[in-house]
């Protein structure tokens, strides 16, 4: 996971591969964030759009975010809280795709943020520390 500050990148992405980038509203502006989802149209690349609060997904959502995440994690003091998808869940119209970022520790997790409409959820930590990694998937995808 890495976040795309230039275009630059976007292209960079595309020939090692990814499917997908990540654009931080917090990092970029609205302008950019549309004019990058553009270059991602035109190489067929997804873009992850992520936010974590109201403002910024109305930006997500008006720069043409196709896929929007919210990020539980508070980056500018590394809280976690899941409600804040929840909360910002109902802000975001259904035919764009949801995915709740950080904080999912365990099939519960999962089986919560599904209830209120999560599409995808972005998990890392919890996999990363788990000493059986495989064992951990299968217990986040008991849920699904």
């Amino acid at each position: 996971k890495d976040f795309t500050v230039d275009e630059y990148m976007i292209y960079e992405a595309k020939l090692l591969g990814a499917s997908a980038v990540l654009l931080i509203c917090s990092i970029l502006s609205e302008k950019q964030i549309k004019e990058y989802i553009a270059v991602c149209d035109k190489l067929g690349l997804s873009a992850l759009v992520e936010a974590h609060d109201e403002q910024e997904v109305n930006a997500a959502i008006r720069s043409g975010a196709r896929i929007i995440g919210v990020n539980n994690r508070n980056l500018k003091d590394f809280s976690v809280d899941t409600d804040n998808s929840a909360r910002l869940r109902e802000l975001i119209p259904q035919d764009i795709l949801f995915v709740s970022e950080s904080g999912v520790k365990d099939a519960e997790d999962v089986k919560r943020l599904r209830e209120f409409g999560a599409d995808a959820v972005l998990i890392g930590e919890a996999l990363m520390k788990a000493p059986d990694k495989k064992a951990k998937l299968a217990e986040l995808r008991s849920m699904l």
